[in-house]
């Protein structure tokens, strides 16, 4: 029989008592306290799981205010936060123990366009596909450019200072800040900006904040000191992603100070990032993409120099096993023309190259390339069987979606093991890539591991996932030593571990890149906005006297919950345990078809990852009440009058399973998950196996 199922995860008395105490505050968001809205935002696309004890959905930047300023009062010291949005974190970036604070819900306005001047101002929860849909109108583009930009926030490219493809030309994401307004750990308002030396002698110049005008004052002078140090010891990269950006917070003529540098890339651990003025990027009159296909995956790689220096506007690649995920992906349908079969080859590698600017340009560069390509098919040189050429905007949108597809896509491998995130997105000097990848390569093939490869060989980032089964303890022990493998190679080579998506837990490895000084600088900026270390704790660095950070690649994760699932469950549920987090479900777009249900309701425990999430905590809280769930699903219903009774009680009775059904009842089973999701979760077949042992402790409605 279906048993009342318990969570034992009851909130800790502090953040009760300060959650009551908000609730009678003018706070106007919403407070989630629900067991299945903590699960949802539990995980992210990483390998982790960090339960919060609940979730803010703020509307409007006061409210945050009022919570922080709340949790300034002495009786909460212990209370702390993390900002979130989108949640594509591949590293547990936003995953806290504590109070998540989610700007998706409310604080996503595009609150001011400025064609004239090019800029645009936009709450941190706006997600960057919706941006764009503003500025297009308008003959503009907010230019960063990564996979996950259809459910990704401004706040969350801000806080990992995300880029992406194009970055040589287009930069990162602090390459387009103009001005920040964050709330501080005491609920205060800092906006941040470009100033000039001179107004530093005041601190009345810099800022009407008290803490804000220590913090501008103190970081400005330990930077200027620290200069030579800084430069000498921050890698020389185009994704010099250090979390507090230490070099870049000065001009090069040291005549400007910006702290919103340091504000970039700090992933929530310094400030709540509320608003955001950015600059704008002209749309290109013409765009052309050439897809060069390769005998391997190395000659590929090898020649994506030669690419770049062809003045390309993005160079990305894709090793054929990405390829042929997607052959098998119903996102082939829409490229299929474009990346079309050469007779009698192999294609085991491909570049997508492209040129975007006015009419003239692009067409001197592209027959240029394409008068080199020729040459070199007609030698057989450089590895290079065939490319094509399109022009149609249309087309190269379609490719870039297969492109950005390819991350879900290796969450498609068959078997027990899955490319998995956590040593993902290394960047190295792009003159040593090839040869760094080949030794990356050698790494995981002494392991014996499977792996994916993909990325923006232009800025000398690939990202690797290599294949792990995180229910396996010994596969969990690998991830670890694999992690310190490759943070000391891409240190040998130049580069940085976290090249594109931030650091999340990956904060230990800090040290070794900044050295011991310039890590204590880092660490005496956290105690300066943060000194109690209540904002986004154990990422990054702590502050000194907080001692060290909290969490490592070590700390829990998913694995560990789901291996206690019996084997024979996870077989018969693999929809469930499918499910990577990679979030393509949480698309904003009106266009897709993907879950009305999470669309109508912005509610993540409407969306097919978030009743993944809750089936599989179902699916654990079974085997520990030592309940057999294939059994279970073939035994029969309880008599009515007892599920009747049942059902009587179910307002008074706590029941997990009452949490899930509130969840799958909202699923319209339209199967658009089944196939647009790229490991194809399937909702509704699963909804299936759950109603059917739900309703054999419960009443079906009588509309059934």
């Amino acid at each position: 029989m279906l048993p009342l199922l318990s969570h034992q995860q009851t909130l800790e008395p502090v953040y009760l008592a300060y959650l009551d105490a908000l609730e009678q505050s003018a706070y106007a968001g919403d407070i989630d306290k629900r067991y299945s809205a903590r699960l949802v935002q539990a995980t992210d696309n990483s390998v982790y799981q960090f339960l919060p004890q609940a979730v803010l959905y703020p509307k409007h930047q006061k409210d945050i205010q009022i919570a922080l300023s709340l949790a300034a009062k002495a009786e909460f010291v212990d209370v702390t936060f993390s900002a979130r949005g989108g949640g594509t974190g591949t590293n547990g970036q936003s995953l806290t123990h504590g109070l998540i604070l989610d700007v998706s819900r409310y604080m996503n306005r595009v609150l001011e366009v400025n064609p004239e001047q090019g800029w645009v101002r936009v709450e941190a929860g706006v997600v960057k596909d919706a941006l764009n849909d503003a500025l297009r109108p308008h003959g503009y583009f907010f230019s960063p450019d990564l996979s996950t930009s259809n459910r990704a926030t401004i706040g969350g490219m801000i806080n990992t200072d995300a880029s992406g493809a194009g970055s040589l030309v287009y930069g990162k994401t602090s390459d387009h800040v103009l001005a920040l307004r964050s709330v501080l750990i005491d609920g205060s308002v800092l906006d941040t900006h470009p100033l000039d030396a001179g107004l530093l002698c005041n601190p009345d110049n810099v800022s009407d904040n008290p803490l804000g005008q220590k913090l501008i004052s103190a970081i400005a002078k330990v930077c200027r000191e620290k200069r030579a140090l800084i430069e000498q010891q921050f890698p020389k990269l185009n994704r010099f992603l250090t979390g507090y950006d230490l070099k870049n917070v000065w001009n090069n003529g040291l005549t400007q100070f910006d702290l919103s540098r340091i504000l970039t890339g700090s992933e929530g651990t310094l400030a709540v990032i509320t608003e955001a003025k950015l600059n704008i990027t002209p749309l290109p009159s013409e765009r052309a993409m050439v897809n060069i296909k390769y005998d391997s995956f190395q000659s590929a790689l090898r020649h994506a120099p030669s690419l770049v220096a062809a003045r390309a506007t993005v160079v990305e690649t894709v090793d054929s096993k990405v390829l042929n995920l997607a052959r098998e992906d119903i996102v082939w349908h829409s490229v299929s023309d474009l990346i079309q079969e050469v007779p009698g080859k192999v294609i085991d590698g491909l570049n997508m190259v492209e040129f975007a600017g006015d009419a003239a340009e692009v067409s001197e560069k592209l027959a240029a390339l394409e008068a080199v390509l020729a040459e070199q098919i007609s030698r057989g040189e450089c590895g290079v069987v065939g490319y094509q050429v399109t022009q149609d905007k249309a087309s190269i949108e379609k490719i870039y979606g297969m492109r950005k597809k390819a991350v879900g896509l290796l969450g498609a491998t068959k078997g027990r093991r899955k490319p998995i995130a956590f040593a993902e997105d290394t960047a190295v000097p792009p003159e040593m890539l090839a040869d760094y990848i080949m030794e990356f390569r050698a790494l995981l093939d002494s392991h014996n591991l499977q792996y994916g490869m993909f990325g923006h060989v232009d800025a000398g980032v690939l990202h690797v996932r290599p294949a792990l089964d995180m229910c396996d303890v010994e596969d969990e022990k690998l991830l670890r030593v694999i992690s310190d493998q490759v943070a000391a190679l891409t240190l040998k080579y130049g580069g940085l571990m976290w090249g594109e998506h931030g650091k999340g837990v990956r904060g230990e490895y800090g040290p070794s890149v900044f050295g011991d000084e310039l890590y204590g600088v880092l660490q005496d900026i956290k105690g300066l906005f943060d000194p109690d270390n209540r904002l986004n704790p154990g990422k990054l660095v702590a502050p000194k006297q907080a001692g060290g950070l909290c969490f490592d690649v070590d700390s829990t994760k998913r694995g560990k919950f789901d291996r206690q699932i019996p084997v024979e469950v996870r077989d018969a549920y693999p929809d469930v345990m499918n499910c990577n987090g990679n979030g393509l479900c949480f698309n904003y777009s009106s266009f897709s078809p993907m879950c009305p249900s999470f669309k109508v309701t912005g509610d993540r425990v409407q969306s097919p990852k978030g009743r993944a999430g809750l089936m599989r905590e179902w699916l654990r809280l079974l085997e520990s009440e030592g309940v057999d769930v294939n059994a279970l699903a073939r035994a029969k219903p309880l008599g009515i009058l007892q599920r009747m009774q049942n059902t009587i009680n179910a307002k008074r009775d706590y029941d997990y399973s009452h949490e899930v059904m509130e969840s799958l009842k909202g699923c319209l089973a339209c199967k658009a998950c089944s196939s647009q999701c790229p490991v194809k979760v399937d909702v509704p077949k699963f909804r299936a196996q759950f109603f059917n042992i739900y309703y054999q402790r419960y009443l079906r409605p009588a509309k059934d």
